[in-house]
């Protein structure tokens, strides 16, 4: 079940960053860089989220069956499920541009579900390696966000530099109003630079890691 839905995300990956020569690269070549753009978004997104859900509830577990070893005021659970909320945000924001159909929101949804399990199963197996993943996934992301703001001041995508940005990009990012798009981008990649170093440092020190990326 989950190789299958992976192989499935994998094939729509393909089509989706411009790679199957069934698409015409002729016809609207800004129009479709802007498809491309938005759908690799939101499948990076997808199975972005996924860490910080399967990690943030085996440590919920680990509370269950263990007592806390820390009383510090942020927990592993607070940052991975924070973690979580970023990735959900950031889906989110390119979610309400895209506009995807049912068809995409059904391959998402499998995506996310395959992606699930494989975490969790990572986890259980080794965490460190699972925090090394989300690490270089985030990496991923930023540098994903820091060309497209860069393709947004080229104006090679007018859609996604006009679109408003919606109301729970700005509530989560405390921006004011007259923020664009290029400027979210931006908060997005300095989001991920965040993540991708707490990601190292929690490879690296387990349970002090929150200590460490939050100077307690």
């Amino acid at each position: 079940m989950i190789l299958a839905l992976s192989l499935i995300a994998a094939g729509a990956d393909i089509l989706w960053v411009g790679n199957s020569p069934m698409l015409n690269y002729s016809a609207g070549q800004k129009k479709r860089k802007q498809t491309v753009w938005l759908r690799r978004i939101l499948l990076l997104e997808t199975l972005a989220a996924c860490h910080g859900l399967a990690s943030g509830l085996l440590h919920h577990w680990e509370t269950i069956l263990y007592a806390p070893t820390s009383a510090a005021p942020h927990s592993m659970v607070y940052a991975l499920m924070g973690e979580y909320d970023s990735h959900r945000t950031h889906f989110a924001t390119f979610q309400v541009i895209a506009k995807p159909g049912p068809i995409t929101r059904l391959l998402l949804l499998g995506t996310q579900i395959a992606g699930y399990f494989v975490q969790g199963l990572i986890c259980l197996v080794y965490m460190p390696l699972c925090f090394q993943l989300a690490r270089f996934t985030a990496e991923a992301a930023s540098r994903v966000y820091c060309d497209l703001a860069k393709d947004i001041a080229a104006a090679q995508v007018p859609d996604i530099a006009n679109a408003d940005v919606p109301a729970v990009t700005r509530v989560f990012y405390s921006l004011p109003d007259n923020t664009n798009m290029r400027q979210v981008c931006l908060c997005i990649e300095a989001d991920d630079v965040f993540h991708a170093k707490w990601e190292h440092a929690a490879t690296h020190h387990h349970h002090n890691a929150v200590a460490h990326m939050y100077g307690q």
